[in-house]
């Protein structure tokens, strides 16, 4: 078989995988398909312009390629076949990796409350995985509101920032508070995300330049 008719069989099954509900292959064998294809074409944006996906979403599939191999084969034998479990899974350790997987394939977690462990885990990076978890379960019946903001560049004041906050909803309705790359994640519940909005409303500001207002003082 040609390179040329390899690669165009590769797109066509790129194609299926990721704009189709149903894919008929595991999240392993399309990061290997993306990867072969990244190699032929000389870059991700050249793949994303090929399959009609961005390179954000291309680089979700590839997050397979960030799980340790046990929770690798889940994945293979798609015990897990979720793009978001498997994106906000490769966040963690190992053993963390391994324990949140048993705890998905048992149905103890869905793939919003491995989304809420990641910034969690950044705010009370102290804590054991199952004391993680546990908060999480508990919490489920807790409405969150969550505000995702950007950071200023150099910011590192994450003390001052959460005190300006804990001013404003009051300090027992913040769920959590964490930066990655630039972004902040605020999860407040829903007292906190009313206190937020009133605050907002006295400013007369959107709660989106309320909040950015809050950052940049």
């Amino acid at each position: 078989m040609t390179n040329e008719a390899t690669r165009n069989i590769v797109i066509a099954r790129l194609i299926a995988n990721t704009l189709r509900k149903k894919r008929a292959n595991n999240l392993i064998e399309i990061a290997r398909d993306i990867g072969w294809l990244e190699k032929d074409l000389g870059g991700l944006k050249a793949v994303s312009n090929i399959i009609g996906i961005s390179t954000g979403m291309i680089r979700r599939f590839l997050s397979v390629e960030q799980l340790c191999p046990e929770v690798q084969k889940l994945v293979e034998k798609r015990k897990i076949d979720l793009i978001n479990i498997v994106h906000y899974m490769k966040n963690f350790k190992p053993e963390a990796q391994k324990t949140i997987a048993k705890k998905v394939i048992a149905g103890e977690l869905s793939a919003n409350d491995v989304r809420v462990l990641a910034p969690l885990h950044n705010s009370l990076p102290n804590l054991s995985i199952d004391q993680l978890i546990s908060r999480v379960q508990k919490s489920k019946n807790i409405r969150v509101y969550v505000a995702y903001f950007r950071i200023p560049l150099g910011f590192k004041d994450m003390e001052t920032l959460k005190r300006r906050f804990e001013k404003i909803v009051g300090k027992n309705n913040i769920l959590s508070l964490s930066i990655k790359d630039s972004v902040g994640t605020l999860e407040l519940n829903s007292l906190g995300q009313k206190e937020l909005r009133e605050a907002a409303k006295e400013r007369k500001m959107t709660l989106r330049k309320f909040v950015e207002m809050t950052i940049e003082k």
